[in-house]
């Protein structure tokens, strides 16, 4: 499928974004990555924030500009491109509706409570980064069981295996990748053999790796993450 000029515009972190960077990836759409760098304290964010041409009508990030068209909004964005790339064409009604729901659910359920705890001691100063980082965790893995109950009623599995990959594959396996990290030994998916099974085997695998690799960049903008993170294993017990 022939695709207008793409620019995906966010910062240079994974965030609400990198599943889109996947998608074209192993899609193999042509796109520019516009990283906005996220240290000296926002410096390349503060000129740009206003400039509604690159940030939207909500001056936030991520946009994505599709040939003349700026989309604004992760939800919005991605639904505009699962249409625009044929996949909702390729899918029958409920599918699509499936698609969309776990797409949702991921953003709010998954990257929302996550971006939440590792902004914590910066947006709530004196907050109790143990028991949020114990509430957050907790609240995960019963997100995760309902997941694998709804992948074994949906027969996800089986269907990812006759059909390219999607959005919603990308973002299932960034958001588990993410709580991966931030979690480190606190984080295990053997209680949902589905989605381990997913994680582990998802055609894309490589894919989001090698993008990993080849831009390395934090899970947040948020200064210091590195040690946010090594201070919420640690309050888990780790």
């Amino acid at each position: 499928m022939q695709h207008p000029p793409i620019t995906l515009r966010y910062f240079d972190a994974r965030g609400r974004a990198q599943f889109l960077r996947y998608y074209f990836k192993a899609r193999k759409v042509s796109f520019t990555d516009e990283r906005v760098p996220v240290g000296d304290e926002f410096a390349a964010w503060r000129p740009l924030r206003d400039d509604r041409a690159r940030t939207g009508p909500f001056h936030k990030l991520p946009v994505l500009h599709w040939g003349d068209r700026l989309l604004a909004e992760t939800l919005m964005i991605a639904a505009f491109v699962h249409e625009a790339s044929g996949d909702g064409g390729s899918l029958n009604d409920d599918d699509n509706l499936r698609h969309g729901m776990l797409t949702s659910s991921l953003c709010l359920d998954m990257m929302n409570p996550i971006a939440i705890l590792l902004w914590l001691e910066i947006n709530y100063a004196g907050a109790d980064v143990a028991a949020v980082a114990r509430r957050t965790l907790d609240r995960l893995k019963g997100h995760c069981q309902a997941l694998e109950q709804s992948f074994v009623d949906w027969r996800w599995l089986d269907k990812l295996r006759n059909r390219r990959i999607m959005l919603a594959d990308c973002l299932l396996w960034e958001e588990l990748d993410v709580a991966r990290v931030v979690f480190g030994p606190h984080w295990s998916l053997a209680a949902t053999p589905t989605l381990a099974r997913f994680y582990d085997d998802f055609p894309g695998r490589q894919i989001c790796e090698a993008v990993l690799a080849e831009r390395p960049c934090p899970v947040t903008a948020r200064p210091n993450e590195a040690e946010g993170i090594a201070k919420i294993q640690q309050s888990l017990g780790g």
